[in-house]
């Protein structure tokens, strides 16, 4: 049952390996890439390819992606890119717009879930690793710009990811390359954490957790599969729904033994772990099993993962059914475009 709390990238091609990840694996998720196609014809085939490995696994999975526009932009490229949100940050309009746009796309491609959009607070530059990628370089503006733009994927049918709790913009470090200390914790829990904390008050489904090093609360444990991190989530924060890791080949974790870290993320309470796939998987899925076979895979974490993942699923309505191509291409484009060309 496990295999379903696992989230993975597809970074290969190979039908093989992918039938392996749903038959074998019965993997909860797969996140797309756009190297997965060259169009949106190729994505839709392996969209319904995937659905119905699934059907034939006997279980609903999750179709996932990273799109927020501009520089985290996963569409075909037949599909106009959008501006980042920051570029509209000042108008909440072109804010939901942005979203509107988004969500559309994916509902009618039938991918359920988006890893976006990301709550952290911009106090960087706009080619900091988050920068541009903010809605805002405040909470008050972050959280007046995001809760309408959650909104818009949720009434779309479209599971939003809130991300990169507790926070990136409490650092300059790139968490794709290291893993960031964050020291300042009044500050974190004062002001980055306020966008998250109304997000869960306006009923969040899931939330991303980052990958950083805060020795005043989890000390020697990055936050991405720290026990103390579920506690607070659902202890202070009263967060109910899904938690998830950040892809853990990412920074210095992609050193580190995947295995140990997925069933640690696991014992610890979090209830999806995203992994991109690479050579290793198998084994370290392998493992997985021995860890559970010998008992040191904590069942009640387990099934409540099962039980969250299982409620958004029905709460969305997703199921393997094929998607056809419904979505009018050339009147997206037009309406990104125009509101590309829009300014604050």
């Amino acid at each position: 049952m496990f295999g379903r709390m696992l989230f993975v990238g597809l970074s290969t091609n190979d039908r093989n390996i992918i039938k392996k990840l749903v038959l074998d694996c019965h993997v909860g998720g797969l996140t797309l890439y756009s190297r997965n196609y060259r169009n949106y014809e190729e994505m839709l085939n392996l969209i319904n390819y995937i659905h119905s490995l699934a059907e034939e696994a006997g279980y609903t999975i999750f179709i996932g992606i990273d799109e927020e526009g501009y520089r985290v932009n996963r569409l075909p490229k037949e599909i106009e890119n959008l501006n980042s949100p920051y570029f509209f940050h000042h108008n909440l309009d072109f804010i939901k717009k942005h979203g509107e746009i988004i969500a559309t796309i994916l509902s009618k491609s039938n991918i359920n879930i988006n890893f976006a959009p990301v709550l952290d607070i911009k106090r960087f530059p706009d080619n900091h690793p988050i920068g541009d990628r903010c809605f805002g370089d405040n909470a008050s503006l972050v959280i007046k710009n995001t809760l309408p733009y959650i909104k818009e994927f949720q009434n779309k049918g479209v599971i939003p990811v809130a991300k990169h709790f507790p926070g990136h913009g409490a650092t300059k470090i790139n968490s794709h390359y290291f893993i960031p200390i964050i020291w300042n914790t009044k500050k974190l829990i004062k002001e980055d954490i306020i966008p998250f904390k109304e997000a869960i008050i306006e009923g969040c489904d899931a939330i991303m957790v980052g990958h950083f090093l805060i020795p005043k609360i989890t000390f020697l444990t990055p936050t991405s599969f720290a026990k103390k991190t579920v506690l607070f989530l659902r202890n202070h924060l009263n967060f109910s729904n899904l938690i998830v890791t950040d892809d853990i080949h990412m920074g210095l974790l992609k050193f580190r033994n995947k295995a140990k870290i997925m069933k640690k993320a696991i014992n610890n309470g979090f209830n999806m772990i995203i992994v991109k796939y690479d050579d290793r998987f198998f084994k370290d899925y392998q493992k997985l099993q021995q860890y559970d076979n010998q008992n040191k895979l904590n069942q009640t974490n387990i099934n409540q993962s099962i039980k969250l993942i299982d409620s958004l699923i029905q709460k969305y309505h997703i199921t393997n059914q094929p998607v056809t191509n419904t979505l009018d291409i050339n009147k997206i484009n037009e309406e990104i475009t125009k509101l590309n060309q829009c300014k604050n």
